[in-house]
């Protein structure tokens, strides 16, 4: 566990079906013994993630809220069990979490095929991954706050909904640090890709929407940028790295249209 600010510690190496993507969560220290979780991993890896807790003194029924950035399986598969560990409230978006209770059922990618090719570029053994990982079937979850644009979580983080990878996605800002946690707005040094890029279309709702979701985040001001998938977190102009992925997603986009 990284310690970002005196408030914001990273919960880094979480597993992930693609080993060079990996997942990372977040615990935001609100009080003394009262914690915020943001996103949480595969059930799988509950016992690291405690691991990870208890060599930081942390207690994991101290964490009170659980915030979900966006539907996907590996941000919000282990939300029940912590929840049932913790007591916790879980939180979503109000669009992600019409799809997170299955009162609608979620067509969106990444779908198992295009899982699954990714898996063989990466030279990543299948039958070993459905071993550990099981077949990644997300029970509902209930969502106990419904989200929305500039809801105020905690003492400090402002909820900005930043669509495209899915519907309901969110990013969260502290203005009072000056750091956003983005989700999966941006992937950081992952699958061979050297900085932050727009997540693409194979694992993305809506790849338009998505880089307009990105620029908005210009219209803040911050220095630090952490995400859920990254080799390291942007903890220095993270505007100028954001300005570069949209513009090279903008020409991925106009060079398809030609």
């Amino acid at each position: 566990m990284v310690q970002i600010t005196s408030q914001i510690h990273s919960i880094d190496g979480l597993d992930h079906p693609i080993p060079t993507v990996g997942m990372v969560s977040y615990l935001i220290e609100e009080n003394p013994r009262d914690y915020t979780l943001i996103d949480t991993c595969f059930t799988c890896s509950i016992p690291a993630f405690e691991s990870y807790l208890s060599k930081s003194d942390i207690d994991i029924k101290d964490i009170n809220r659980i915030v979900l950035t966006h539907l996907h399986p590996d941000h919000v598969e282990a939300a029940n069990e912590i929840r049932r560990k913790t007591g916790a409230k879980v939180y979503s978006h109000w669009i992600d979490a019409i799809y997170l209770s299955h009162e609608l059922q979620y067509n969106g990618p990444p779908d198992k095929d295009a899982f699954e090719h990714v898996l063989k570029v990466m030279g990543t053994n299948i039958e070993n991954i459905s071993k550990k990982f099981g077949k990644i079937i997300v029970g509902p979850i209930v969502i106990d706050r419904l989200l929305k644009d500039g809801d105020t979580i905690g003492h400090t983080l402002q909820v900005i909904h930043t669509p495209g990878h899915t519907p309901g996605h969110i990013s969260l800002y502290d203005r009072e640090h000056r750091i956003v946690i983005g989700g999966d707005i941006l992937f950081n040094s992952i699958l061979n890709i050297v900085g932050p890029f727009i997540p693409p279309p194979a694992v993305t709702k809506d790849w338009e929407t998505s880089i307009i979701s990105a620029r908005r985040l210009l219209n803040l001001k911050f220095e630090k940028l952490l995400l859920a998938h990254q080799s390291t977190p942007i903890l220095e102009n993270a505007h100028q790295m954001i300005e570069k992925a949209v513009a090279v997603a903008i020409a991925q986009k106009n060079s398809t249209i030609k």
